[in-house]
């Protein structure tokens, strides 16, 4: 089978991915057509060994990965508690959760596409689970002048 008929099929999920993991459609779509670009020059890079969209989204992890951008914290997003979004996660964990939790792949599969062991990977969707509680905590004050009911 060709990779035209491997790739076509995982492309609108893919783009829905890259979305989610960078913001944007624009930017989401720009990294899908990188990854097609690289594919062009080098069909090698498509591991036929894999379940086909395991391996279009392992080579899309290769290429977002390999942009140092995408390996930075997003600081604004992180510090303002108003505009709290999925970009705040660190940027590994934040693959590894929306892998599983949106994209529906299994703790293993997620695994392979992001190139970690399964002991790294759940350490990364632990780190994630962490952030996330972080995000949506909050402080409560209770003011009630009977301890019991303050309770």
């Amino acid at each position: 089978m060709s990779i035209t008929a491997l790739i076509a099929p995982q492309l609108p999920l893919l783009r829905r991915y890259a979305r989610a993991l960078s913001g944007s459609q624009a930017s989401g779509d720009n990294h899908v057509v990188a990854m097609l670009e690289a594919l062009v020059a080098d069909q090698s890079a498509f591991d036929r060994s894999l379940e086909p969209r395991v391996a279009v989204y392992a080579l899309f992890s290769s290429v977002w990965n390999a942009n140092p951008m995408n390996r930075l914290i997003d600081e604004a997003a992180s510090a303002a508690t108003a505009d709290r979004r999925i970009e705040a996660i660190t940027p590994l964990p934040r693959q590894a959760f929306l892998l599983t939790a949106v994209e529906g792949f299994s703790p293993w599969d997620a695994a392979t596409i992001l190139g970690v062991d399964a002991d790294t990977f759940a350490e990364l969707l632990a780190e994630a689970s962490r952030q996330i509680g972080e995000q949506v905590s909050s402080r409560v004050l209770v003011i009630e002048d009977e301890p019991i009911i303050a309770m």
